[in-house]
């Protein structure tokens, strides 16, 4: 596969899938579609997955096609593929325990974390598509508000010391969002600790967040509801079709960091819609997107394509 349009891996493809003979052959994203030509005579099937609205054109060979959301699957019919090859089938996560209480203590006060602060977390590659520009802006506001409310005895958030933004991640924008940290005066307040194992930093965090400007699916949606985390996402495609908003999360418009700050307010001054919305994003992914309900989706859909070949 070291490119998409490799002859000799084109012909390897086609006669480890001839020897082999399996029933179904099934390829992910754009490079192992291209390169898998099964003849439509040759009694296998061939599934193409597809996780982002990308142009047919280098799909349309696969004798049928599969998209991880409902308006990926709309999208085909729309660009001319038929009904019967045109397939939905969504992600899955795991369930992501929580790490022992000791462990999250350390990660805590490695950070230097301060008892009594709210913490914010996002894991995302930094892209410009993900939205962490209006993500640290809106943070900016959540801070500022504190400060000026937190002192009154009336406050929602007066038991809020202080509130802390994790961006679990790196990428093409690392230089960017630092800058932007500097220019707020916020790099106390933002931690920044590159890749890791997201699952710690969620499980640390009070809300989760998903501030993407463009996102087909958003599996941290669904990682959010796996840590039985309250979360708040914007308008995309992905959590668009996901998410009821108010039921198992918040939902606010794109590019609005002033929306996105009221959202965390919101949950910040309020436990039991916070807990509400954890439980009933965990019960969605327990129920809609678990191992087990998509491999069975899956499952079901090679006996259907089996029958037709």
């Amino acid at each position: 596969m070291r490119n998409n349009y490799n002859l000799l891996g084109m012909l390897s493809i086609r006669n480890i899938a001839k020897q082999s003979a399996p029933a179904v052959v099934q390829t992910y994203m754009g490079r192992a579609t291209r390169l898998t030509h099964i003849p439509r005579d040759k009694g296998l099937v061939h599934l193409a997955r597809l996780g982002g609205y990308y142009n047919l054109k280098a799909y349309r060979h696969a004798h049928h096609l599969v998209g991880n959301t409902k308006g990926l699957r709309d999208y085909f019919l729309k660009n001319g593929v038929p009904k019967e090859r045109a397939h939905y089938i969504g992600n899955f996560v795991e369930p992501m325990p929580a790490p022992p209480a000791e462990e999250l203590k350390a990660l805590r006060e490695s950070l230097h974390i301060p008892d009594g602060a709210f913490i914010i977390t996002c894991a995302a590659r930094f892209h410009e598509n993900k939205g962490l520009p209006d993500l640290i802006d809106a943070f900016s506001k959540v801070r500022n508000r504190l400060r000026r409310d937190s002192g009154s005895v009336s406050s929602a958030w007066k038991n809020i010391s202080d509130v802390r933004l994790i961006l679990v991640g790196d990428g093409p924008m690392a230089k960017q969002l630092q800058q932007q940290i500097r220019a707020l005066n916020l790099e106390p307040y933002i931690l920044l600790p590159g890749w890791r194992d997201p699952t710690p930093y969620y499980h640390v965090a009070d809300i989760l967040t998903s501030p993407s400007r463009h996102e087909p699916l958003g599996n941290t949606i669904l990682e959010a509801w796996a840590s039985g985390k309250p979360l708040v996402a914007t308008a995309t495609l992905g959590a668009t079709e996901l998410m009821t908003h108010e039921k198992n999360g918040l939902i606010t418009p794109l590019s609005n960091p002033s929306a996105l700050a009221e959202a965390f307010l919101r949950l910040m001054g309020d436990a039991t819609l916070s807990k509400a919305l954890a439980d009933d994003g965990n019960e969605t992914v327990t129920t809609l997107f678990s191992k087990q309900a998509i491999t069975t989706q899956y499952l079901d859909l090679y006996e259907k394509l089996l029958t037709q070949a």
